[in-house]
This record gives C-alpha cells, sequence and structure tokens, in this order.
C-alpha cells in the first residue's frame, strides 16, 4: 500500500509539474516534418529576449531582428544577407513599407528610423517617444508611420515631415499594432487588456474594445477588413466583425501567450504564434536554463470561419514572437527567442496526416 501512495504521488507531482512548466502532455507530437522547414540561425539573442521578422512585398527577402542591435535583411532562399542594418540598441519591430523601398524599425533607444532597402542607407530618425518602442507599421499608402511604446503612447509619424499626432489612452505599455488596408483605422492594444480604435488620418479617438482579460500582444486585420484577430496574455484569440465590433468566435483551445497573428492570402486562415512554457517553466527557464528539446507547441494554423485548429507546429526551443504568412501565401516564416528564423511549405504543412489534435 505504501508502494502505491509513493507511486500515486510521484505521478501527481509529475503531472503538477507538466502543467505548470507547460511541458507537452499530447500522445501524439506535433507535426515535425522536416521537409516542410527551412531553418535560418539569423537571430542574436539571449534569456527572455526578442527575435522578430517581416516578409518583403517581392517574397524574396526577409527582414529580422533581435535583442542585439543589428537588423538583417537577407534573402529568403539561401539566407544570404544583403545589409546589416547597425542601431544604438536593439530592435523589437520592424516593418516593409509596401512598395518594398523602405523599412521602418523600432528600437529600445526610443527611436523609430526609416531604410532604404536598395541601399541599406538611413534615411530619416523619429525622435520623440519616452520609452522602448515595441511596434511599428506603415499605412497603406506609406504615406505614414505609426509606432507604439513603453511610454504608454502611439504616435502616428508623416514620413516626409516627421511630425506626428499623439495616441494617448492606453494606461500601461503599448504593443500591438494594426492599420487596417483601407486605410480607415488604426488599432493599438496595450498592458491595460484595451484594444483601442483610432482614425487612421486624424488620430482621433473612436472607441474601446474590453474583451482582453490580459495583455494584448498581436493585432492583425483580414486582407479585405471584414474582420480582427487578437491576441495576448489572456491565451484567447478573438475574431471580431468589424462591422459591429462583436466577437464572431473566441479561440480558447489550451495554449500559453499569443505574440503573432497572420492571415492567409484568401483570409481562410489565421497563423498564430506563443510562448513556449507557462508560467513556472518560464521562471526555471530564465533562471536555471531549462529549455525544451522543440516539442513544445509554439504555431497553430486556424479555420478562420470554423475556429477549428488545422494543424500545431513545434520545431523552435523557445517562444516565437513572429509569425507571417509570406505574400504568395506559400509560406510561412516564424522567429524565436531561440534565434532561428523558419520557412513553413504551408501546403506540406496542412496537407500531413497528423491533423491538430487537442493539447
Amino acid at each position: 500500500m505504501k508502494k502505491r501512495i509513493n507511486k500515486l504521488t510521484k505521478l501527481l507531482i509529475m503531472l503538477i509539474f507538466s502543467i505548470l512548466s507547460g511541458c507537452a502532455t499530447t500522445s501524439e507530437q506535433a507535426f515535425t516534418d522536416d521537409d516542410a522547414k527551412k531553418q535560418y540561425n539569423i537571430c542574436q539573442t539571449h534569456k527572455n529576449s526578442v527575435c522578430t521578422l517581416d516578409y518583403h512585398p517581392n517574397n524574396n527577402l526577409i527582414a529580422s531582428s533581435g535583442y542585439y542591435p543589428v537588423v538583417k535583411i537577407w534573402h529568403r532562399e539561401n539566407g544570404k544577407i544583403l545589409h546589416s542594418l547597425l542601431h544604438p540598441a536593439g530592435v523589437p519591430s520592424l516593418s516593409f513599407s509596401h512598395d518594398g523601398q523602405y523599412l521602418a524599425t523600432a528600437s529600445y533607444d526610443a527611436n523609430v528610423r526609416i531604410w532604404d532597402v536598395n541601399s541599406g542607407a538611413l534615411v530619416k530618425t523619429f525622435s520623440g517617444h519616452q520609452g522602448s518602442v515595441f511596434g511599428i507599421a506603415f499605412s497603406p499608402d506609406d504615406q505614414h508611420l505609426a509606432s507604439v511604446s513603453a511610454d504608454d503612447t502611439g504616435r502616428i509619424w508623416n514620413v516626409s515631415s516627421g511630425e506626428y499626432i499623439e495616441l494617448k489612452r492606453h494606461q500601461g505599455d503599448v504593443w500591438g499594432i494594426a492599420y487596417s488596408h483601407n486605410g480607415q483605422w488604426l488599432l493599438t492594444g496595450g498592458e491595460d487588456n484595451k484594444v483601442n480604435i483610432w482614425d487612421a488620418k486624424t488620430g482621433k479617438y473612436i472607441s474601446t474594445l474590453n474583451e482582453h482579460s490580459g495583455a494584448v500582444l498581436a493585432l492583425e486585420f483580414s486582407h479585405n477588413d471584414k474582420l480582427l484577430a487578437s491576441g495576448g496574455d489572456d491565451y484567447i484569440i478573438n475574431i471580431w466583425d468589424t462591422q459591429t465590433w462583436t466577437i464572431l468566435k473566441s479561440i480558447k483551445q489550451p495554449m500559453y501567450s499569443i505574440y503573432g497573428l497572420s492571415f492567409s492570402p484568401d483570409d481562410s486562415i489565421l497563423v498564430s504564434s506563443h510562448r513556449d512554457k507557462g508560467l513556472f517553466g518560464e521562471l526555471l527557464q530564465y533562471h536555471f536554463d531549462y529549455g525544451n528539446d522543440g516539442q513544445d507547441i509554439t504555431i497553430r494554423f486556424w479555420d478562420v470561419k470554423t475556429g477549428d485548429c488545422l494543424q500545431h507546429l513545434n520545431g523552435h526551443k523557445d517562444d516565437v514572437n513572429k509569425v507571417v504568412f509570406s505574400p504568395d501565401g506559400a509560406r510561412v516564416a516564424s522567429a524565436s527567442v531561440d534565434g532561428s528564423v523558419i520557412l513553413w511549405d504551408v501546403n506540406k504543412v496542412l496537407t500531413h496526416k497528423r491533423a491538430c489534435q487537442d493539447e
């Protein structure tokens, strides 16, 4: 009897540890076929840092950055670096202009910079934020650039003049940012759990979406602007009707913080990227180098219409900060704190026999 109790106790302890640390408990591993991915160890990172990316509109270039003060623009086919753009501090966010001529970077030094993609030359520097700049996005016509910061504000910069409109509504750091494709709205998501809606041209406050219960880290409009996807530290992905600003679907499957969201070009699929562990596991990783072997599920593909999970991916060994569909929809690029960028073949991922299961 005593031995039985000891065994049960050990099993209970293992189960609790697994839940708290975020260890995978699936009976079937996620899709890991190496034929469907191409990996580049392109980011310099350290504990609890960042690696992010953006796809160039021509589909051939990728820009990536992280905690270290350099941004790399490189060819997706061979990883060959076209430009290394030096900064005084790390770069947690970047964005190509829609015409592909420029790259905007947001830095921990509180500045926003615009670079010429062809030459790699610094074109402009916008100063004014009083804290690290966490998010950045070009307006659809590339005439304006929006940024969000740890100073609790957002700004809409005139790219030509450098003049700006300050967006003051959040209480706490502002993380999420997204322009609608029609240029009507600019959305910001904050540490205060709110999504604020602004007039993209005037900066006038319109309304607030209050349904999240954790910091809002990721915002993404569908290409037809009929839908908005939002996610963050409450482990929920909300899909909104942008005509009524009501939630059509709340996706609440077992997963951790949502760091990145991206719609496929036809808006039928939403891909999300996540923190890889529970809070206890993150604590162990940061202080005791407790990691994983790439089996923690950090990327998920969702059917936009039904909210069903189509596939889940592992392969990264740490949090995945950003995930982006390529312009042609053939690939998904993911950037992780493990320092790597993985390019996934979407067709191979979604046609694999092992479909997504509840974790």
